[in-house]
Order: structure tokens, then sequence, then C-alpha cells
């Protein structure tokens, strides 16, 4: 059986979402000998609008960039993939990065450059104190691979309540990323970040709780779209009444000199930032100045690995536009012992990244906000 054709997609302003407007455009590149590759909009938000493309996206994006008006607001772009920057063992140079263009969860073991984690034994992890959950706890969302279940990880026994829970989202947010790797034994570098996020938030912010939303595949990478679908759908669940404090980002991309802002991103975060959550991003992990997307981005706070700007781990990007320094190498939860049947999923390591360093930003923020609402309520 053959295997269906891929979807192309690029990213368009709301304009285009507006009625004859994706026929005005396909005239303007079928007489750029483009034929007319634009399809009825699929993914629309308030900030950005989804258009499938049957021709090269890239090829399409050009000629529409061309063809607008001088100072108009209409952009066009095909979506990124947002992953970690790789570093190869013992490099040294910017010409030793692995290049990727894709957001993948940041992480890198202690002393050398590849992406994985050594396992330790349980009485590495630190001891957490006991989870309060109050009436109101504050939400920390993680955008990741997914939090998979884990001992350490309580439930509150008199309440049914759990520290993670996850979203039923409905028709607004599908799952991108289905995880085979229980089923298949396939299982990556990345498969247990997400997991070791929340053991790091649980740590610093023992009143609050873990909003796992899977957007990551097992090979740390994530599409741009799928994160503005799941941002949109964040716009919704917080207008419905629904708990969302902190939206931790532990992935990024390099931007590149002269670049635009990814179209969409930044005003989804700015509504939800204007909606009191705060966005934590990991700084990257490619011992570069370089930007990287989204943690650059305003009202993001981006963060590093180590004690401070001057006293960073080796592996971390730097410069101004990081905003704050938090540890890196850590040790945390991992769902995995061992690749055998008759794994528990109930194992720890040690990682190292700037991811890392994000999350326990995170869980600070929202055990302050714990603290404060518990100062508010007392008579």
């Amino acid at each position: 059986m053959p295997k269906p054709a891929r979807r192309s997609v690029i990213l368009a302003s709301p304009s285009a979402g507006q009625p004859g407007e994706v026929d005005r455009l396909n005239a303007i590149l079928e007489k750029a000998g483009l034929g007319s590759p634009l399809g009825p909009p699929k993914l629309s938000t308030p900030a950005v609008v989804e258009l499938p493309v049957s021709a090269d996206p890239r090829a399409v994006v050009a000629e529409l960039r061309r063809a607008a008006p001088p100072g108009g607001d209409d952009r066009y772009e095909p979506p990124s993939h947002y992953g970690v920057h790789v570093v190869t063992d013992g490099a040294t140079t910017d010409d030793e990065l692995i290049p990727t263009e894709q957001f993948q969860g940041q992480g890198l073991k202690t002393g050398h450059g590849t992406v994985s984690w050594e396992l330790v034994r349980k009485r590495a992890m630190p001891p957490a104190k006991k989870w309060r959950p109050a009436s109101s706890p504050p939400v920390v969302v993680v955008l990741d691979s997914g939090v998979k279940k884990h001992e350490w990880l309580p439930k509150d026994e008199a309440t049914k309540r759990h520290f993670c829970i996850v979203p039923r989202p409905g028709p607004a947010l599908h799952p991108p990323v289905r995880d085979r790797a229980l089923k298949n034994r396939n299982l990556s570098g990345y498969w247990g970040h997400a997991t070791f996020l929340a053991g790091l938030i649980r740590l610093h912010a023992p009143d609050a709780q873990v909003m796992s939303v899977k957007l990551m595949s097992d090979a740390g990478r994530l599409n741009e779209r799928n994160l503005l679908q799941a941002l949109h759908w964040l716009v919704q669940y917080k207008a419905g009444g629904g708990a969302a404090d902190v939206v931790l980002m532990a992935f990024g991309r390099p931007k590149k000199p002269g670049e635009a802002d990814p179209l969409g991103l930044p005003e989804l975060i700015a509504q939800l930032s204007g909606n009191g959550v705060t966005f934590v991003a990991s700084a990257g992990n490619a011992h570069s100045h370089q930007k990287t997307v989204p943690a650059c981005l305003d009202n993001v706070i981006s963060v590093g690995a180590g004690i401070s700007a001057k006293d960073r781990e080796w592996y971390s990007n730097y410069g101004p536009w990081v905003r704050d320094w938090r540890p890196g190498t850590v040790v945390s939860l991992m769902p995995l012992t061992r690749l055998g049947a008759h794994d528990n999923g109930n194992g720890y390591a040690l990682w190292s990244g700037t991811s890392f360093s994000a999350a326990i930003l995170a869980g600070e923020l929202a055990q302050a906000r714990a603290e404060e609402r518990a100062a508010s309520a007392r008579p």
C-alpha cells in the first residue's frame, strides 16, 4: 500500500482567512508559474492562519513575499520545527555543531556533548517536600514529550488529585504525536524529557501541579504549528476558567540574523501573558551567543545553565538576551531503568541542559504564586 503524501503548509497572517483571499493569492501564484497550490485554511487563530500548499512551500512563500505591497502586514513563512542544538563529542567551535532547524528537548550528557543521560540510584534524587495541594494550586503547563507515570510523582488519596494532570482538550487540540515507545521499545534519548522536567518542578514547587501537553516527538522535535495550536487552545482554556500559571518551553532553535519573529507566536504569548501566564524557555545548549527562539521573544523569561552569566555551564547559550540562570546538571526522574520486558518505569538519571535550568525556574515561580495565594487567604 503506498504511503500517503505528506501535507505541506505555510503560515500566513489572519487576513488570509478572509473570503476570497486564497483565490486572490492563487491567482498571483498562477501568474508566477506555480499553479494554484493553496487550499482552504485549516488552522486559524487570531494571530495566524495555516494554508495547505501542494507546491514547494518555500517557493510559494518567496513569491507571496515578493508580491506583497510595500508596508503591508501580510506575512508568509513555512512552519519551523523546534529542537535543541546538539553538540558533538569534544566540540569547541560553532563549525562542529550539528546543523538543525528543529526544536528539540534540550539536554546534554554531563562532560560530553551527546544527547543522552546516565542512570543513577534512587538515593541520588533529592528529597521532596510533602505535596500539599490547595484548592487552587498554581499549574505549570509543560509543552513537551509527555510526562510518563512514575512512582515519585504523588497523588492525594483523599481527593484523588494527581500532581501531574493531562488535559482533555477535545477537538480544539488534537494530540499531534502518539507515544508508541512502550509498544515498539524504540526509546530515544528524549522519551523521558518531560518526566525529567516534572520531577524538577515537583522539587521546587511542592504546592503546585503540572499539566502535561504532549507536543514533542520521542526524537525531541516539535512543529511550530503544533505549538501555535496548543497556545491557541490555552487561550480558550483560560477564558473558560481553566488554571494555567506558568508555561514551560524547554526547546528552541537558533534565530538567524535579521530574521523576523515567528508569525503568530509573539501575539499568542502576549495575549496569555496579559491574562496572568508567565512563560519560561530554555536558552539552548549550543555554547553560543546567538539568540534562540522562543527564549529571546518578548514576555518570555530565558534561562541559561549555571550560577550566572559569568559562571555558566560550558554548553549553555549566553548573551544579554538570557535573563536568568539556574543549575543545569541535575538528577531527576527517568521513566526507564533498563531496556527489558520487566522495566518498571521508575528510574532516575543525571542529565545536563538548559531545559532543566528552565524547569527549576518555572517551579520556583509557581511556588512563589502558591505562597502568595496562601498569604492572601489568611485572615
